[in-house]
């Protein structure tokens, strides 16, 4: 045993798994402590790395508009169909025009609605981003379009119509020429309805200016109803515009069970009175339920163009 311990330096001592756990508890933290400050570092100084929404709206960027404001909406302006009398059961399927209106700040979104049915019909809005995009693919494809014309709201200046807006202060010739210039991005369009409109729609000297123009040209008039006071079938049936009015619009709630709702609700009056006009907006939300939906839409009803529902009053 002496000869074991001298063969030992002396002051040396056998390391102890206390001592080598320490070292690893050690090394582990400073690597933790290494992670922390490279992630504050590359957050300080390096642009957010942007996750994309594949519905996001457009933002005001590099002189692009934001997407457009929304009316707040009478609380009876919605045209109650079901209250009316049925008709005799029509030998035909019910018709359904189903109207996306809104078009023209959501290229991605645009493009998947176009893809549900080719019936469908996209209604755009002057003065948008990817507009004048969107009309080109869709008359490749075919399909009907809209000029979706904004309108003064009874919250203007609150409340923005957007680019291209009829405004009550215009005086006819002001009125005539930019509703021509808004015609003129669009010239394949075969109808016309209004973006907003609350306080425009109610007054009957402008609305005769608008319906003078659309006999003109021969487009027809959507009444989006957006007041309990509009004049727009009073206007048409003057001017001899072909008119229709929506029945249900889809999406005011932006919930999922409140849009689904809707549509049935759209269904039924179309199947009680043999059409309907539905109008629509391109969220996500409405999207994802007309997607779920299209199914049951093509079993109970046939999707139709507007052109194919407007009548002369």
């Amino acid at each position: 045993m002496a000869g074991v311990q001298k063969g030992k330096k002396k002051g040396t001592a056998t390391p102890t798994p206390r001592s080598s756990f320490g070292r690893v508890a050690f090394a582990v933290s400073l690597v933790a402590c290494i992670v922390v400050v490279s992630g504050l570092l590359v957050m300080r100084y390096l642009p957010p790395m942007v996750v994309p929404q594949r519905y996001a709206s457009v933002e005001k960027s590099g002189g692009i508009p934001i997407s457009p404001q929304y009316e707040v909406f009478e609380k009876y302006s919605v045209p109650d169909r079901m209250m009316r009398p049925v008709p005799p059961k029509a030998s035909h399927k019910p018709r359904l025009a189903l109207i996306i209106d809104d078009i023209g700040y959501k290229r991605r979104m645009a493009l998947d609605l176009m893809a549900l049915d080719p019936n469908l019909t996209l209604s755009i809005l002057p003065g948008s981003p990817y507009g004048t995009f969107i009309a080109e693919v869709a008359r490749k494809k075919g399909m009907e379009l809209m000029l979706h014309q904004p309108m003064e709201p009874q919250e203007y200046p609150k409340v923005d119509p957007g680019p291209g807006a009829l405004l009550t202060s215009m005086d006819p010739d002001r009125l005539i020429s930019v509703l021509k210039k808004n015609l003129a991005i669009y010239p394949d369009i075969k109808g016309l309805n209004n973006h907003m409109g609350s306080k425009l729609t109610a007054l009957s000297p402008q609305m005769y200016q608008v319906m003078t123009l659309l006999k003109k040209r021969g487009i027809y008039f959507i009444d989006s109803r957006t007041s309990a006071k509009t004049v727009g079938r009073s206007a048409a049936k003057l001017m001899q515009v072909p008119f229709a009015e929506r029945d249900v619009f889809l999406d005011h709630v932006q919930e999922r069970d409140a849009v689904i709702k809707q549509v049935e609700k759209m269904l039924t009056i179309a199947e009680k009175h043999g059409s309907a006009v539905g109008i629509g907006h391109p969220h996500g939300v409405t999207y994802d339920v007309l997607l779920e939906m299209m199914p049951e839409i093509h079993r109970r009803v046939t999707l139709v163009r507007p052109s194919a529902l407007v009548i002369h009053l």
